[in-house]
Parts: C-alpha cells; sequence; structure tokens
C-alpha cells in the first residue's frame, strides 16, 4: 500500500512539474523530496531480498521446468544487473551534489 501511494504521489509531481513557475513552489517540491525519499530507499532496499526469494524458491520448486528455469535464471540476473545500475547511478548523484 505504501508503495502504491509513493509511486502515486511521484507521478503526480511528474506531471505537476511543468506548472512550477516560482521559488516557493519548487521549496514545497524539494520538501516533498527530502520527505518521500527515505521511504523510497527503504522500498527498494527492502524489495531486494523478497523478490531473490521469491525467485530462489521458484527456483527449487520441482513444479518448475527447465524452461521456467532458465527464464528465472534470466530474471534473476536482470534484477541483479538493475539494481547494480540503480546503486551506481545513485552514487554517482551523491558524488556530483
Amino acid at each position: 500500500m505504501l508503495e502504491t501511494i509513493v509511486l502515486a504521489v511521484v507521478s503526480l509531481m511528474t506531471q505537476i512539474l511543468p506548472l512550477i513557475n516560482d521559488s516557493s513552489q519548487v521549496a514545497k517540491f524539494i520538501t516533498l523530496l527530502i520527505q518521500i525519499l527515505p521511504t523510497v530507499e527503504k522500498l527498494a532496499a527492502n524489495l531486494v531480498q523478497p523478490i531473490k526469494n521469491i525467485i530462489a524458491s521458484l527456483s527449487s520448486n520441482p513444479a518448475t521446468d527447465a524452461e521456467q528455469l532458465k527464464t528465472l535464471q534470466d530474471l534473476d540476473s536482470q534484477y541483479d544487473q538493475a539494481f547494480e545500475a540503480a546503486a551506481t547511478a545513485a552514487e554517482a548523484e551523491d558524488q556530483a551534489s
């Protein structure tokens, strides 16, 4: 539920961006970003292990056929790459600011 709310807030913020035309509005957006960032980081970090567990569980399930196992292995690799890329991008942004 919290993830849905955060995604909705980010979506609304994105839609409203073109309408921002003074510094007080910018300040409000910055305040909101500061408030939601810890939740966004926590959600992302908290999802890593559960997703990895789901992939591992399905991979070890005897009902999983060879094609499904290959798909799960590919998903696991994609997930690792996406998470590493996001972490690297976040580090680069932190160093740039």
